[in-house]
């Protein structure tokens, strides 16, 4: 992970050249020779070792001696800390109790830090106080302030750095290879390219529609603004419970840049795109079936690629069950779930939302099968590669919906424990018994004797 040096540096750098630079604390050093992160203070010693207790943003209590600091952290028999690692309160209380009030140089760097933790108005009073100490740093403030808010950037940069390597860390070892956690340039880079294949996608449909971008999705479409806003934060709602089923911060974006969504009008232009952008002309063939909504997955993007049919109900169903698909695909790694659990994990949140469509289309047809005496291990066999998935009439739609529904409603955290192995590559099974102590003939008796007297 880098370190808030390093992007404070870069973020400085990126800047336009003619930016002030900030000289280093001693009055004696030159602009040209400031290492452009600030005001720099040299490690300073307390007359005597302090003994401090302190906590940090992440929630860690730091408790010992303090034997010296300097413009980037402080150190003691606890380790080295930086100062933005501290709580914004914690910062501010210990920072000046330990800088010399009536240096200049030490007031300068306290409003620079505190812009970087997020305390502005203490900051004003901090580079007020420095010019009148010593008038002769008025010169040096312009660049303090370029330099506290490429700081600021720079914290914020590291925390949700930090917050999505996280994400990284919830899958078990495995086989399976981690997302890369991206810069804010690498993040600007991914989300202009994924603006460009949308604008670039929807052409083919003969569609050009201002798109609509929440903290997650691009949207692009052709419905009334209103019914595209009750998607949007249908969506947005839908995201946010599904990482908590996860336990992954709500802050955190999963995808590359963004995910996009299209939502046609017609079910022409919803195939125009599926052959032009994904190569799927299989929808536009006659004897196909009717395809609703499809998610692709093409390397790190997400696709979701819609059209409103007239049960409204079914079309709301069918566009959260694909952008789960999405969701997973970007959790962690790109490791993917048995067939029974992929399509039901999706059915599942979908049925959280709109109900209808899943519980008419699915639980009869489950119930049904396993209340007669199915195997339901044989769903549970039934896979993409070797063509045995969904079954017959869709069987394994309704029979995973089943299954995911009895484990989350038995033990959630379990089925979570069971999905971080899988995605990060434990074999099924494995991970099955590892996490739930369940073969899969034992997941699915437990099904059947679940559903043998409720419904």
């Amino acid at each position: 992970m880098p370190t808030l040096f390093a992007l404070v540096l870069a973020a400085v750098l990126a800047q336009s050249s003619s930016a002030p630079a900030v000289p280093a604390g001693d009055a004696a050093s030159s602009a040209a020779s400031a290492p452009n992160v600030g005001t720099a203070i040299k490690e300073t010693r307390p007359e005597k070792p302090l003994r401090i207790r302190v906590k940090l943003v992440k929630g860690t209590i730091v408790a010992g001696m303090l034997a010296s600091w300097d413009d980037d952290a402080f150190a003691g028999d606890f380790g080295r800390i930086e100062w933005t690692e501290l709580t914004p309160s914690e910062f501010k209380r210990l920072f000046d109790k330990l800088m010399d009030d009536r240096d200049a140089s030490h007031q300068l760097r306290f409003a620079e830090l505190l812009v970087a933790v997020g305390l502005d108005a203490p900051a004003e009073s901090a580079w007020k106080k420095a010019t009148s100490i010593d008038p002769s740093v008025k010169p040096r403030v312009a660049g303090s302030r370029e330099a506290a808010k490429a700081m600021r950037k720079a914290r914020l940069e590291k925390e949700r750095m930090e917050r999505e390597g996280a994400v990284q860390d919830f899958a078990e070892d495995g086989a399976a290879p981690r997302w890369p956690v991206l810069t804010d340039a690498e993040r600007d880079a991914a989300l202009a390219t994924m603006r460009e294949d949308a604008k670039r996608y929807s052409a083919m449909a003969g569609v050009s529609v201002e798109p609509i971008e929440t903290e997650y999705f691009i949207l692009v479409s052709e419905l009334k603004p209103a019914e595209t806003k009750e998607l949007q934060k249908e969506l947005d709602r839908m995201y946010a419970e599904v990482l908590g089923y996860l336990g992954v911060d709500a802050k955190v974006n999963l995808f590359w840049g963004k995910a996009v969504i299209f939502l046609f009008a017609t079910e022409d232009r919803f195939k125009a795109v599926e052959a032009g952008a994904f190569g799927n002309p299989m929808v536009g063939r006659p004897g196909s079936g009717q395809v609703m909504g499809l998610c692709h997955m093409m390397k790190e993007k997400v696709f979701v690629n819609s059209w409103q049919c007239p049960d409204d109900a079914l079309f709301g169903s069918v566009l959260i069950h694909e952008t789960v698909h999405g969701i997973m695909h970007r959790y962690s790694t790109p490791a993917r779930l048995p067939a029974w659990a992929d399509e039901g994990f999706s059915d599942w949140v979908a049925a959280r939302f709109q109900p209808g469509p899943v519980e008419l289309a699915r639980r009869a047809q489950a119930m049904q099968y396993i209340r007669s005496g199915g195997n339901i291990v044989t769903v549970l066999d039934m896979n993409y590669r070797d063509g045995s998935w969904p079954g017959q009439n869709a069987l394994g739609y309704a029979v995973g919906y089943a299954i995911v529904d009895v484990m989350m409603r038995q033990a959630p955290l379990k089925f979570e424990a069971w999905l971080r192995k899988v995605k990060g590559g434990t074999p099924w099974e494995q991970a099955l018994q590892d996490a739930c102590g369940l073969t899969k003939q034992q997941l699915a008796a437990n099904v059947a004797r679940f559903f043998a007297t409720r419904d």
